[in-house]
């Protein structure tokens, strides 16, 4: 009889054996030999990222002239002493609207008062602190056709409020029926909607039957904080439903009962709407000299600010080198941490973004239009304390090697920066600890 018939533990050890080698021969056929391509190795029949190469940042802080702020998702009031960015004042322009076209108002009507309330949708900064709100009729009409950026000059006339409020988004207001939560109020001189609302509306003025004409007319109200500067800036909404202009008046010497008319800033669909938000930076406080920036070499540290405020400048040197190989460019990345101790109470922005720098125009690197993979951009949390920013780049870094053959530079701005402050502070390439890191993997071709 067969001898490993009668010897089960030996039979068992060669089924391990035949078992463990068949594994071997398996594993092996999967990491193949591949020549020049990639890493030289396939993973389930697949190539891998493929050779990595580190290239350095070059990076800085710079400036943007301006960005329009066109019907912006929020306005952005207030006069921030930021301690790293220095002082950003933030005012808006806004257009008025009738809740009621062709009103009837009779023979001797008065507008008594009028009041104010802008819905709250946030802050920046801390709380508690004053502004000095000055609130001015606009003497030109807006154009909806222009594009309105950052740095507009309004043509203004007289006052109708300078006041001093205080930055409180949790405060209750009373609007003589109910206690509201949330509100910016205050009250305006009655006298300016005297006369172009009430004694318009008694001679029968054509404007006020129709919205269209009337933003003609009446060109809306720019809002601006004129005080000394305080640690917060307001972020407020104007479709709020209760952002309104209430023109409280009465009728005659008989009339003892108060009646109403609003104004709105626009809350229904089709309503000609228009605001846009007005920055104006001031650096000369700031933790950072704009005149004195390293561009050759890039800075240890560098910084970004909404409205519009600092930007990051990127340059790529050594990746040039790649141009004319016609390496596959598998993947590349961008990854930047946040200098800790920089942010609280100041909220990072929650994206940012990556703009391709081409002397005339800019825009958003070739990644965004990509469906097949996330440019990314979002603040992720590394640590208990730190913080980081991570981009795909792997079509912006593959159209500048080998379709564009020219390395452009490239400009790290926040998202949503025409209806935001917030700002961050960056690891640049020459930092020594948390440096910006650039990777490129890459095939070559066969």
């Amino acid at each position: 009889m067969n001898p490993y018939l009668l010897n089960p533990t030996l039979n068992n050890l060669i089924r391990v054996f035949t078992v463990a080698c068949l594994v071997a021969v398996l594993f092996i056929s999967c990491e193949q030999s591949n020549g020049e391509i990639g890493s030289g190795k396939f993973s389930d029949n697949r190539p891998e990222l493929g050779e990595k190469l580190s290239f350095p940042v070059v990076s800085y802080t710079t400036t943007w002239d301006s960005i329009s702020t066109k019907s912006p998702a929020r306005v952005v009031l207030g006069n921030l002493n930021d301690p790293i960015f220095g002082a950003v004042n933030s005012s808006f322009t806004t257009r008025i609207l009738l809740s009621k076209t062709s009103p009837d108002f009779g023979p001797g009507t008065v507008c008594d008062s009028v009041k104010v309330r802008i819905g709250y949708v946030g802050y920046y900064g801390v709380t508690g602190e004053n502004i000095r709100l000055e609130v001015s009729p606009l003497l030109t009409p807006l154009v909806d056709t222009l594009p309105y950026y950052s740095n507009h000059a309004v043509n203004i006339g007289s006052a109708l409020v300078d006041t001093v409020l205080k930055v409180a988004p949790s405060d209750t207001v009373y609007n003589g029926v109910d206690t509201l939560v949330g509100y910016l109020a205050f009250d305006l001189d009655p006298s300016y909607f005297q006369t172009e609302i009430f004694d318009a509306a008694i001679t029968g003025e054509a404007y006020l039957a129709d919205n269209l004409d009337f933003v003609e007319e009446v060109a809306g109200l720019h809002f601006k904080d004129i005080g000394p500067g305080s640690s917060a800036a307001c972020y407020l909404d104007l479709s709020a439903p209760g952002s309104i202009i209430e023109l409280y008046y009465h009728t005659g010497t008989e009339d003892t009962v108060p009646k109403v008319f609003n104004l709105t800033f626009g809350q229904n669909f089709g309503d000609p709407v228009g605001s846009f938000n007005s920055f104006s930076h001031d650096f000369s406080g700031a933790d950072f000299d704009l005149e004195m920036m390293d561009t050759l070499n890039g800075e240890v540290i560098t910084y970004i600010q909404g409205g519009s405020g600092a930007r990051t400048m990127l340059v790529f040197p050594g990746l040039d080198t790649l141009i004319g190989k016609g390496y596959s460019i598998n993947r590349a990345e961008l990854n930047f941490n946040v200098v800790q101790g920089t942010a609280s109470p100041y909220t990072l922005p929650g994206t940012l973004l990556l703009v391709q720098d081409s002397d005339s125009t800019q825009q958003l690197i070739k990644d965004y239009s990509s469906d097949l993979s996330n440019v990314g951009g979002s603040v992720t949390r590394a640590d208990i304390r730190s913080y980081k920013y991570r981009f795909n780049v792997t079509r912006m870094v593959h159209d500048f090697v080998n379709t564009k053959e020219e390395i452009l530079p490239v400009i790290i701005a926040p998202s949503g920066a025409n209806a935001n402050l917030h700002r961050v502070v960056l690891g640049g390439g020459l930092h020594p600890v948390i440096p910006a890191e650039f990777n490129v993997y890459y095939t070559k071709s066969e």
